[in-house]
């Protein structure tokens, strides 16, 4: 599982980019990174550090633990769950109903 996430760390980084409409040059400008460096890390030849990892998701407006998100879970179901949980402003009235729900069913 390692070795997923380091060598498609860069493709993420590309897909997030995009899908936020961004090009290599906005984003390389936005982190004070150079836009070979960017290219690099894109295409999975540069690893990087955490601080420079932190540096293009707040640029890209993901946090850590959203972007790891799919590298920890198997069950695409449960993925969904647990992004559409993240983003909805009722979270926490959610968390515990689903909590009832799952202690009422060990019973």
């Amino acid at each position: 599982m390692e070795q997923d996430i380091l060598s498609n760390l860069g493709s993420e980084v590309r897909k997030l980019r995009v899908a936020k409409k961004m090009t290599q040059q906005e984003l390389a400008e936005v982190c004070n990174l150079s836009l070979p460096f960017i290219n690099l890390i894109e295409n999975n030849k540069r690893s990087v550090s955490l601080e420079t990892l932190v540096k293009l998701l707040s640029a890209l407006e993901v946090s850590l633990s959203d972007f790891f998100l799919p590298f920890s879970q198997t069950d695409e179901s449960l993925t969904v769950l647990l992004h559409l949980l993240l983003k909805s402003p009722k979270k926490a009235q959610y968390i515990e109903l689903f909590t009832q729900i799952l202690k009422l069913s060990e019973l």
